[in-house]
C-alpha cells in the first residue's frame, strides 16, 4: 500500500513501527524561494515549504498516514475525529484508502471548500456548531469529551489531530522537520501558523532530531492568538476565553498543545508573532501576487508575521527564513466572491479593444 522508501516510509526507522504505510504519495513536498518577496523585504533568501502540495492539499495527510497505518497496525475496527477541515479530508481519504470506516465531527463554521470535498467519502459525518469562531475553551472540551469516549466504546483509533489526543500520529508531522534539514540546512527561522499547537510541536522535535538550529516561531491571528500572548507574558497559560478571528483552522482559543507548543518555542529561541485578520489577507493576496503562491488563510498567517517582524527588526538581511505553507489557496475561497462579481462583461467585439487596453499597462510593468 505504501513503499517504505518513499513519503512517510523513507523515515520509518525514526517513527512509530508499521509493517505497511498507508499512503497517497504524501510527503517530500518541496522547499521554492520567494525571491521576490525577498527583495522587497530587503532579505537575502526567503522560502516556502509547500505543505499544500499534499494529495488533499494539506500537511494534515501526514497525520493521516501515520494515524490511518497505526489503526490498521493495532487491529482498530475504524476512526473518529474532529476538524475544522484539513484533518477531515485527509482522515476520509485516508481511512477510505484503508480499508477502515470512520465519523467525522466537522467545526459547522467550517468555508464551504473544506466541506465539499468530504461528500465523495463513505465516512459518518455531522456539522456541530458551538465551536470554530465565537467558540470557548468550555465547547471543545465537550466535544473532545464526546469524541474520546465514543472511542473507547467502539475501539475507533482517536484521529484527533494534537499530541494530547493522538501523539503517535501526529509523529507523521516530525517528517516536516526531517525535510527541512536536508532543504533547508541554512534556515534560521521556521515559520509556522498555529492553531491547537500540534504542528509546531512535531516539527520543531523534527528539526531537533536532525540537529537543526532554526528557531521557531508560532504565527497565529491577533483574536485567537493564546500562545503568543503567552509567550510575551500576557496570559498566564497558553488558553484566552473566547476566539475572535475568521481565519479557519487557527481558531482553538484552548490549544490542546499549547503549552508544548510554547516550550518547543522557547527551547529553539524563537518567539511568537500576531497578525490581525486583514494584515492576514492581504499578506495572502501579496504572496500570491508576488510569487504565484496561492494558500489558505492560515498560510498566509507566516507572510503577515514576517512583514512585522522585518519592520521591527527581528528578521534581518542575514536570515533565511522559512515559511511553512500549511494549507491550498483553494481549500478557502469566500472572501474572493465579490471581486468574481466584479469581473467585466463584453461581447466578442469588445475583447480586441480589452486586451488592448490592458497591454498598454500590463506590458510596460514587465
Amino acid at each position: 500500500m505504501g513503499a517504505r522508501g518513499a513519503g512517510l516510509g523513507r523515515f520509518a526507522a525514526d517513527l512509530p513501527a508499521v509493517d505497511e504505510f498507508v499512503s497517497l504519495g504524501e510527503g517530500d513536498t518541496p522547499l521554492i524561494p520567494l525571491d521576490v518577496l525577498a527583495r522587497r523585504l530587503g532579505l537575502r533568501h526567503l522560502s516556502a515549504k509547500m505543505e499544500s502540495l499534499n494529495p488533499t492539499g494539506s500537511y494534515k495527510d501526514r497525520v493521516a498516514a501515520m494515524s490511518l497505518s497505526l489503526a490498521r497496525q493495532r487491529g482498530d475496527t475504524g476512526w473518529i475525529a474532529t476538524s475544522s477541515g484539513n484533518a477531515g479530508l485527509a482522515m476520509a481519504a485516508y481511512g477510505t484508502r484503508a480499508g477502515l470506516p470512520g465519523f467525522l465531527c466537522l467545526v459547522a463554521s467550517a468555508p464551504l471548500e473544506k466541506r465539499l470535498p468530504l461528500m465523495p467519502y463513505p465516512i459518518g459525518l455531522v456539522a456541530v456548531d458551538g465551536v470554530g469562531r465565537q467558540s470557548t475553551g468550555t465547547s471543545e472540551s465537550v466535544l473532545f469529551d464526546h469524541v474520546c469516549a465514543a472511542a473507547e466504546r467502539h475501539r475507533l483509533f482517536l484521529g484527533v489531530t494534537a499530541h494530547a489526543f493522538n501523539p503517535d500520529g501526529m509523529r507523521g508531522i516530525d517528517t516536516i522537520g526531517y525535510e527541512l534539514a536536508e532543504q533547508a540546512p541554512d534556515a534560521t527561522h521556521v515559520y509556522v501558523p498555529t492553531g491547537g499547537g500540534g504542528l509546531l510541536v512535531a516539527v520543531a522535535r523534527g528539526l531537533r532530531h536532525r540537529n537543526h538550529p532554526a528557531r521557531v516561531v508560532v504565527a497565529q491571528p491577533e483574536g485567537c492568538a493564546p500562545i503568543v500572548r503567552f509567550l510575551d507574558g500576557e496570559v498566564p497559560r497558553p488558553a484566552v476565553d473566547r476566539c475572535d478571528t475568521d481565519i479557519s483552522a487557527l481558531q482553538l482559543p484552548h490549544p490542546p498543545d499549547g503549552q508544548l507548543a510554547a516550550d518547543a518555542v522557547l527551547h529553539s529561541r524563537g518567539w511568537g508573532t500576531a497578525a490581525d485578520d486583514k494584515a492576514i489577507l492581504s499578506a495572502q493576496r501579496l504572496l500570491a501576487a508576488t510569487e504565484g503562491v496561492f494558500v489558505e488563510p492560515a498560510s498566509a498567517a507566516t507572510v503577515a508575521c514576517l512583514l512585522a517582524d522585518v519592520e521591527r527588526g527581528r528578521i534581518t538581511a542575514d536570515d533565511h527564513p522559512v515559511l511553512l505553507m500549511s494549507g491550498a489557496g483553494w481549500k478557502d475561497l469566500g472572501r474572493f466572491a465579490e471581486d468574481v462579481d466584479r469581473l467585466p462583461m463584453v461581447d466578442l467585439a469588445g475583447v480586441p479593444d480589452r486586451v488592448d487596453a490592458w497591454a498598454a499597462t500590463a506590458t510596460t510593468r514587465t
